[in-house]
């Protein structure tokens, strides 16, 4: 099976503390996602987002500047490997530029997953607050 790799960026007008905080609490990343996100916020610790649909496990953390994490939802066939997903948080004048790198995407799910980075998860940070 090939696998695939998606980077995207993308600019927000927050500090890098606020992004990174957001994405690793369960009450600001529910606001995120829309949808219930349960997070333990430390390497080795389990998140789920969506009702248990998405899933997988913090790998790396340096606060405010990557957060490492595999990324799997239950759509994956047993024989797929979990996907790797990095966030890199860039200080910038205005704020933070947000690097997106996942890797391992199944051939058959990389649009899917370019899409929810693209048409939901980017234009979502408007409405939190992270993004003008």
């Amino acid at each position: 099976m090939k696998l695939h790799t998606i980077e995207l960026t993308t600019d927000l007008f927050v500090k890098p503390e606020l992004v990174w905080d957001t994405w690793m609490d369960s009450a600001r990343h529910s606001l995120l996602a829309q949808a219930p996100a349960v997070i333990d916020p430390r390497v080795g610790g389990q998140y789920s987002l969506w009702g248990g649909s998405v899933f997988g496990e913090f790998v790396y953390l340096d606060r405010p500047r990557v957060i490492a994490q595999t990324w799997r939802t239950v759509d994956f066939t047993p024989e797929m490997p979990d996907t790797r997903l990095e966030l890199a948080f860039e200080e910038r004048v205005n704020g933070t530029r947000l690097r997106v790198t996942h890797g391992h995407i199944p051939g058959p799910m990389v649009r899917l997953f370019r899409d929810a980075w693209t048409r939901y998860y980017f234009p979502r940070m408007t409405t939190i607050g992270l993004k003008v």
